[in-house]
């Protein structure tokens, strides 16, 4: 006890002899996890621990907090995943919506339409330009690159999507490098930008165009691109230009032929609404989160809403896929045992691709049946996973019982136990599994 004595005395003797006690086990301790083992039989909890454990996602329905307004992404050229947690705009206020699936047969990336769970006994079906990500922490910025001082200028614009999406007017691919859409390095390429956004936007109906140039609006606001306020004014100023000038029937792409609609909608009078909008956002949302030290990130606030990984879940498919192949090669072979550990292997992970496209966390549990039984409540093609896992482990699916021998009776080994005829069941079994899997991923 003279060590621990002489800890609290440098602590300022703020520990009690109760917990004297409890600093004597921890001494013995040789990891961390014997520390937690420790602290939790004496009824000492990890305080975040605790707090990321019972705090649960905002409802469905329930109002966005003015001070995570700021947070909204106003990109509108933004994918959206199933299961994603994302903002509604309704009667002039957010509120928290989840993705439930985008609706086929629209075309033009202001078109698409989606169903949204906002609490309510059914999914609603809305716009695409009424739905908001919340932004994602800035990239890193770039190390000796030659344009730094652009670079800098343009940080606020870095913004990481979601993993795996893409942008509507180019989706859908698979390869990782369409599924980050790059920001402005420039004024010429934000100018750019501004122009093909306004060329598909008046082709729209009234209403949906309002929505639209009000979200283009708000993305160039200075208000709302303080980390890179010069490139921000000038795209901002061009757009207003751009704006004016359409409204007149004239503006790039007017006297060539192009689709733009002869509405002469002036947008000038909701400029001042607008502007009202852009620095409520910033004062409400950074101001408060400065006086509290703490960082304006939605994610690090929110740890326990879901994020769909796309990109994760692929490669997590993907090597399902590899290990299911070599499960067929050893087919008709002398090692039945190791054709079904592959298999079990090739289900494991074609589970934990479902889980990471769902919500972007990996499993916490190592059975492939209360995985199953989890995965299936995602999608309702997906229902049939636990039958068809049970079904598995029937024919011997194992990764203990394949591989150990105390996993049977003395003298056998996992070589002598389990029947040829089975490998082939297995693998068919296993392979409508990983397509399910495949088309819910996809």
């Amino acid at each position: 006890m003279t060590l621990t004595t002489e800890i609290n005395a440098l602590l300022g003797n703020i520990l009690g002899s109760n917990h004297l006690l409890v600093l004597a086990h921890l001494l013995t301790c040789d990891s961390l996890e014997d520390v937690q083992k420790t602290l939790a039989k004496k009824g000492i909890h990890d305080s975040a621990e605790t707090q990321s454990t019972y705090r649960n996602p905002p409802a469905p329905g329930t109002e966005i907090p003015v001070e995570w307004h700021d947070s909204l992404d106003m990109n509108i050229l933004n994918n959206f995943e199933e299961g994603e947690y994302v903002g509604y705009s309704t009667n002039n206020k957010y509120i928290y919506a989840v993705i439930v699936e985008e609706m086929p047969g629209q075309s033009g990336p202001y078109s698409l339409r989606y169903k949204i769970e906002i609490g309510e006994d059914e999914p609603i079906e809305v716009s695409c330009l009424d739905l908001y990500q919340f932004k994602r922490q800035k990239k890193p910025e770039r190390k000796g690159s030659s344009a730094a001082s652009t670079s800098a200028d343009t940080s606020c614009m870095d913004m990481v999507p979601l993993e795996g999406a893409v942008p509507h007017s180019s989706k859908p691919s698979t390869t990782s490098s369409s599924s980050t859409r790059s920001s402005p390095a420039s004024l010429e390429e934000a100018k750019m930008e501004i122009d093909k956004c306004l060329k598909e936007i008046w082709t729209l109906p009234e209403e949906e165009k309002h929505k639209a140039i009000k979200r283009l609006y708000l993305r160039w606001h200075p208000d709302k691109n303080l980390d890179c306020i010069p490139l921000a004014t000038e795209a901002f100023k061009y757009l207003q230009n751009q704006i004016a000038e359409l409204s007149k029937g004239k503006g790039k792409g007017q006297n060539t032929g192009s689709s733009y609609s002869s509405g002469r909608s002036d947008f000038r009078n909701f400029y001042d609404e607008w502007n009202q909008e852009a620095r409520s956002h910033h004062r409400n949302a950074r101001d408060g989160f400065s006086r509290s030290n703490r960082s304006y990130n939605f994610w690090t606030h929110n740890e326990n809403v879901p994020r769909p990984n796309k990109e994760e879940a692929q490669r997590w498919r993907r090597q399902a896929r590899c290990d299911l192949d070599a499960a067929y090669k050893d087919v008709s072979g002398a090692s039945t045992e190791w054709c079904l550990f592959k298999v079990h292997q090739a289900v494991e992970k074609s589970l934990t691709a479902a889980k990471y496209k769902r919500d972007g966390q990996h499993p916490t549990s190592s059975s492939i049946l209360s995985l199953a039984a989890q995965v299936s409540l995602y999608n309702l093609k997906l229902r049939v996973l636990p039958q068809i896992v049970r079904n598995l482990k029937a024919l011997g699916v194992d990764d203990k019982k394949t591989q150990y021998p105390n996993c049977h009776p003395f003298p056998h080994i996992p070589n002598e136990q389990f029947k040829p005829e089975n490998e082939l069941l297995a693998l068919e079994s296993a392979s409508e599994l990983l397509s399910l899997v495949e088309e819910y991923v996809n």
